[in-house]
Parts: structure tokens; sequence; C-alpha cells
């Protein structure tokens, strides 16, 4: 039997085999470690991204808050000016009214109340005042209702026209 020198020996192919297997697990572990470093790249960048974004919310939230405060020192103020003027109206009222007679006790009920109401509004802040209506509100909640459907039901119509 003569040998066929075309076909390679067993010992080199197995050499062979083995070189093309080693190509391929370096193959795959070159093409796991850059998959590894690309989740982590992306990894990185994403949290690079929600940082990002949680910045601009807590920046964005600030704001809001600042501007919720102010919007409330106005309305403090704006409350301040108004009980003044009430207070003002209360002494102009007495001051004008008649001294005696049914106009001057109504006159004088009338400028007591305002100069309460002044008052009132002077000393609380927003905050006290939402604290006493909810206080009302809760000792009279059938009244509170009735109040507020015939505060809507006038709404409505004064739309209406």
């Amino acid at each position: 039997m003569t040998q066929n020198t075309n076909r390679p020996t067993t010992g080199a192919t197995q050499r062979e085999l083995d070189r093309t297997a080693d190509n391929a697990h370096d193959t795959v572990n070159s093409a796991t470690d850059k998959a590894h470093v690309a989740v982590d790249t992306v990894s990185d960048k994403a949290q690079q991204v929600a940082g990002d974004v949680k910045d601009k919310v807590q920046q964005v939230a600030d704001k809001a808050q600042d501007v919720g405060a102010q919007a409330v020192d106005r309305a403090d103020a704006a409350t301040t000016t108004v009980g003044e003027k009430m207070t003002t109206a209360a002494q102009t009222l007495r001051e004008k009214a008649p001294t005696s007679g049914p106009v001057a006790n109504v006159a004088g009920t009338a400028a007591d109340t305002l100069e309460q109401a002044g008052n009132y509004l002077q000393e609380q802040d927003l905050a006290d005042m939402r604290a006493d209506v909810e206080g009302l509100i809760r000792r009279y909640p059938v009244q509170s209702v009735l109040i507020g459907v015939g505060v809507g039901y006038l709404l409505a119509r004064s739309r209406r026209r």
C-alpha cells in the first residue's frame, strides 16, 4: 500500500484542529472582552445621563419651590395690604358716620367688623388662614357644603349672563 502524500497525517490534523480551536477561542475571548467594554461604556454613559437628568430635575424643583415661595410672600404681602386698607376704611367710617342714631349704630358695627377683619388679615399669614378655614369646615361641615353650593350657584348664574 502506498501512502497518499496529499493527506495530512493524524498528528498534523490534530495540531491544525488545536490551532483552529485556539484561534476560535481567542476570537471568542476578544469578542467577549469587546462586548464587556461596550457594556461598561454604555453603562457609564447611562449613569452619566441619569445623573444629568437628576440634576436638571432637582434644578427645576428648586426653581419651582423658589417661585412658590415668592408667590406665597406676595400673597402674604397682599393680605397685609388689604388688612391695612380695611383698618383705614374702618377709621374713615367712624370719622364720617353720625355720632348718634340707628345709622351711627350700624356704622359703628360695620367699622368694628372692618377693623377686626383688617387686623386679622394683617396678623395672620396664609397658612394660619387656611388652618382657620379648615377648622371651620370641620366644625360646621353641613353649613360649609351649603355655602359652597350657594356660591357655586351664584358663580354659575353670573357666568351665564
